[in-house]
């Protein structure tokens, strides 16, 4: 960039600044910075206490939150409201572009990061649900690990997504709201309420969560990301290495797509998806093909049966129940929640025009039955490699941390060093397509819905991100990623549960949910705020 191109970058970042959200996502992330530096025993003291506080404390709040949500869009699924379309005229995407934007937008890298270990280490350490069923490390305890792991990137995740991308469109689109997130309250604070204090709390809770989930995930694909390079290269990274070469990639990312580079990010996002079906076909022909096909058909109807129980399961009154509940179900809830926001504002955007059937249809099908193929096919594998012999996965576990799985596996391979390159290829475009979403997720949130935030404010929040993403990995690593998104994903739980149900009462009460086509909004004004995600992703 120019310096004149800078000076006026940093003119419009300041004018185009929403104060309220962008000054307390800033002090908030500050201030966790300088105490975590400055008292790094003390902050990893208290993320435990804060993971046995919330993960423990509020497991009811948040699998109770996540069922209610599922259950309202299942509702509005099979019921008469599926038929409402969101917005007028034709989608804007045809079916594949959707499938693959809302693939991209949902899931997020953890799909990459736990899929080769997630199904292996409740296969070490079965869950405690089934622990009495099945004896860990055994062939049997495949098939509840990998119904977890299926459970766990099901039809609930979407729940929180679905509570505000809903909501938003049909608001937006319909009523000419604002394309924010507070606009999911549309039918508690009426038209006029959508600046006052409960509007602007709500929006600020939003940047607060959204933080939350962005770092988590920037930490964990940053941490698969060194994991491979120490594994393939034998380079290993220290705390001040660590921290230093996270932010620095996250910043020079971030500053290469605001450079212009971003206008290849749909391109990645679909490169992503290629590299991932390619890995997927090679797990399934070179890996334990009948076995794993085996596996997987047992677990999705460990999933279906069971899924009530698994969904309610807090752990209470069983040993090591409490514990294991907050480090798995309860994490992935609030992770879901904290990036309900950004998604739901997303989802949104590219909605228009379908109606809620078609859109929770997506969710709850196309997307849960890919999820469902992808660690079948990966986590079984790694399952059935370790139980075999063939391979030591959790050894490579233990040495190298839970980001070396998928090296391992796909290593075991005919070819292994190039699927090994291959899989180190993915996370590295995953990483930096999550640093561009994610800036403009939040430089979004903080400017009142700004379509295109301005390239300082998206390095501002690249930088930020990419420090509380390495702050983490070095004071507690997984532990510690897995309680911050609990922490501050547990407020907007509560907000996705009045906004669904406040959407389901304003549907129930209007004479007809569709208002006429002359109440929605210009086509010009429909695609403001948030189409820079759909152009940008």
């Amino acid at each position: 960039m120019s310096e004149r191109s800078v000076v006026e970058s940093i003119r419009s970042f300041r004018a185009e600044v929403d104060p309220v959200p962008f000054a307390v996502g800033s002090l908030v992330t500050f201030a966790f910075l300088a105490y975590t530096v400055t008292d790094t025993d003390g902050a990893a003291a208290a993320i435990d206490a804060a993971f046995v506080t919330f993960g423990q404390g509020l497991a009811w709040l948040y699998l109770g939150s996540v069922l209610a949500l599922v259950l309202a869009a299942g509702y509005l699924l099979v019921g008469k409201y599926g038929r409402v379309r969101l917005g007028d005229g034709d989608p804007e995407y045809g079916t594949l572009s959707y499938v693959a934007m809302f693939f991209s937008a949902g899931l997020s890298a953890g799909i990459v990061f736990f899929g080769p270990v997630e199904a292996l280490l409740h296969y070490q350490t079965v869950p405690p649900l089934f622990a009495g069923q099945v004896a860990a490390e055994s062939s049997a305890a495949a098939v509840p690990a990998v119904a977890y792991t299926v459970f766990h990137y099901g039809i609930s995740a979407w729940g929180g997504y679905l509570a505000i991308g809903l909501p938003v469109a049909y608001f937006a689109y319909r009523h000419d709201a604002p394309f924010r997130v507070s606009t999911a309250l549309y039918p508690l604070l009426g038209p006029d309420g959508l600046d006052g204090v409960v509007a602007r709390t709500v929006d600020t809770l939003a940047v607060v969560a959204t933080i939350g989930g962005i770092a988590t995930g920037l930490g964990f694909i940053a941490t698969q990301l060194l994991t491979g390079v120490t594994f393939r290269t034998g380079v290993s990274f220290g705390d001040a290495e660590t921290v230093v070469v996270i932010v620095g990639i996250t910043a020079l990312f971030t500053l290469s797509l605001v450079a212009g580079v971003g206008r290849g990010i749909r391109r990645l996002s679909v490169f992503n998806v290629g590299v991932m079906a390619l890995l997927l076909g090679v797990a399934l022909v070179a890996g334990p093909t009948t076995d794993v096909l085996n596996v997987g058909v047992a677990a999705l109807g460990t999933y279906a049966t069971s899924f009530f129980e698994m969904s309610l399961f807090t752990g209470s009154g069983v040993e090591n129940g409490p514990g294991w509940t907050a480090a798995w179900t309860v994490f992935y809830w609030s992770w879901w929640i904290a990036w309900a926001p950004f998604v739901g504002l997303f989802l949104a955007r590219i909605s228009r025009g379908r109606t809620i059937r078609s859109v929770v249809g997506t969710a709850f099908g196309t997307m849960t039955a890919v999820s469902a193929l992808w660690f079948t096919v990966i986590g079984g594998t790694s399952i059935r490699l370790q139980d075999s012999g063939a391979v030591d996965v959790l050894g490579a576990v233990g040495e190298f941390g839970d980001g070396v799985s998928g090296y391992v596996i796909f290593g075991a391979f005919p070819g292994g060093e190039l699927w090994q390159l291959l899989f180190l290829v993915l996370v590295t475009t995953f990483f930096v397509t999550s640093a561009d979403s994610s800036t403009l997720a939040v430089g979004m949130l903080t400017t009142g819905g700004s379509r295109e935030p301005s390239g300082a404010n998206r390095v501002f929040w690249g930088v930020l991100q990419g420090a509380i993403a390495s702050v983490l990995v070095v004071v507690g690593g997984a532990t510690a990623l897995r309680s911050s998104v609990i922490v501050t994903g547990a407020p907007f739980a509560v907000v996705c549960l009045v906004a669904m149900g406040g959407f389901l009462r304003w549907l129930s009460r209007a004479a007809d949910p569709a208002p006429a086509a002359e109440s929605a909004p210009s086509s010009e004004s429909a695609r403001s705020p948030a189409a820079g995600v759909a152009e940008d992703d």
